[in-house]
């Protein structure tokens, strides 16, 4: 019988697991039957949708740089680190290269196909699972997984039971669940006696328990401090853009600090401030003694104009308790003294939530101590194998977890070939 993997989730990690274990067994010359499963009608659909449709590949750098800036947590460095030295960002560049995909690094690093469609990555690895001579299976639910006395798998797909002699799960966490993203991958492997850290969100919006109003609703602040706090205590922060929703809050300094709200606001109530005039409070009150001296005639609303987005400064104004006619002739030393509170910790109100349904990826899953890095495989069952977000790893915005799901996804797959070879 010829020796097969079975490789359940057509997203990054599974396509990439898919490739590596089809080549390594044409490069050893090994007969092995290679088969991804995917439950939706086509494979990659976050593929589709990452970087807002224009795909954000991977990051640019060196591998060192991607595990500092992009994974905050140490376990997730420590862990990823043989895998993305393994199969890094240049050999993801070069794999779609071959397919006539061209790539550019933007400023912030952020590495993107020139044509601006993530349906041309999509496509390219498509072709490349067909030049390796993947078996791809859409439209196929995996509905349970059973590990055989014989020490093979029993994978039961839409009625049907299909045998494997090593399995490699990626199917993901729970976030964006219209796109297939169930966790059911997580729930096979609970079942496989893995221990899985809890799931939440990450790279995700955050809602708050007063919704802005309407006239906020689309505004983008530029490069502002953003903190997620507790009792007037900074428990977590960020700078970046951020963007004023009908919910709450999004941009990316709110999805870079969405799983540790996430995590936050399990321990009670938490609030998001932000300090909006760019500097502390001393720079702060010494800019506006400088224009209170330089423009005693002018309206303060008028210089906070020169801030801030037209639409927000009433808001500035209201909190800070400030009439909004008020020259700077007229401000009194207290309104002065809460104006510049505001500008420093302008408080946008309580959380709700951190939907997980919204988030791009999830943090939590199967515990990182439980699968070896150098092998992808489980401690706990020989033969299983774990690629990208269904690991306890989140990253950063900006193709880091891609990359995390391209190089994990690889290992898993070359290791389950080695397995079966040994």
């Amino acid at each position: 019988m010829t020796p097969s993997i079975a490789i359940v989730g057509g997203g990054a990690g599974g396509i990439f697991a898919a490739l590596a274990a089809s080549r390594t067994a044409r490069e050893q010359t090994i007969a092995m039957e290679v088969h991804l499963f995917e439950r939706n009608p086509r494979l990659g659909i976050k593929i589709l949708i990452s970087g807002g449709g224009k795909c954000n590949i991977t990051h640019a750098g060196t591998i060192e740089e991607l595990l500092i800036e992009g994974f905050p947590r140490k376990t997730e460095q420590r862990f990823l680190k043989s895998a993305m030295y393994r199969y890094t960002n240049e050999e993801v560049i070069a794999l779609l290269g071959m397919q006539n995909v061209s790539v550019h690094a933007r400023e912030n690093g952020r590495v993107f196909p020139d044509s601006g469609r993530a349906e041309d990555v999509l496509l390219a690895l498509e072709q490349e699972l067909r030049k390796q001579h993947v078996s791809v299976h859409t439209n196929s639910r995996i509905e349970s997984v059973a590990h055989t006395e014989d020490g093979n798998w029993n994978i039961e797909c839409n009625g049907e039971i299909i045998t494997a002699h090593a399995l490699v799960l990626a199917t993901g966490g729970t976030s964006y669940s219209k796109t297939g993203t169930t966790g059911d991958g997580i729930g096979y492997a609970r079942e496989l006696g893995h221990t899985i850290v809890p799931v939440r969100a990450a790279l995700a919006p955050i809602y708050l328990k007063e919704a802005p109003a309407q006239s906020l609703v689309g505004i983008s602040l530029r490069n502002i401090n953003i903190s997620v706090t507790r009792n007037g205590k900074i428990l977590a922060s960020r700078r970046g853009d951020v963007l004023i929703t009908h919910r709450g809050l999004s941009g990316p300094a709110i999805l870079s600090i969405s799983n540790q709200a996430a995590m936050l606001i399990e321990g009670g109530p938490i609030s998001i401030h932000a300090n909006i005039g760019g500097h502390n409070e001393d720079g702060t009150r010494a800019m506006l003694i400088a224009e209170q001296q330089s423009n005693p005639k002018q309206q303060v609303k008028t210089y906070l104009e020169s801030l801030l987005p037209n639409h927000f400064v009433p808001f500035v104004m209201e909190q800070a308790e400030v009439p909004s006619d008020r020259k700077w002739h007229e401000l009194t030393r207290d309104e002065r003294a809460r104006l510049v509170s505001t500008l420093v910790h302008y408080s946008f109100g309580e959380v709700s939530e951190v939907p997980l349904e919204r988030g791009e990826v999830t943090s939590g899953g199967v515990a990182l101590g439980e699968v070896d890095p150098k092998t992808m495989m489980s401690r706990v069952r020989p033969g299983l194998f774990f690629a990208g977000e269904m690991l306890d790893v989140a990253g950063e915005i900006g193709g880091y977890n891609l990359q995390a799901a391209y190089s994990t996804g690889w290992v898993a797959g070359e290791s389950a070939v080695d397995f079966l070879n040994a």
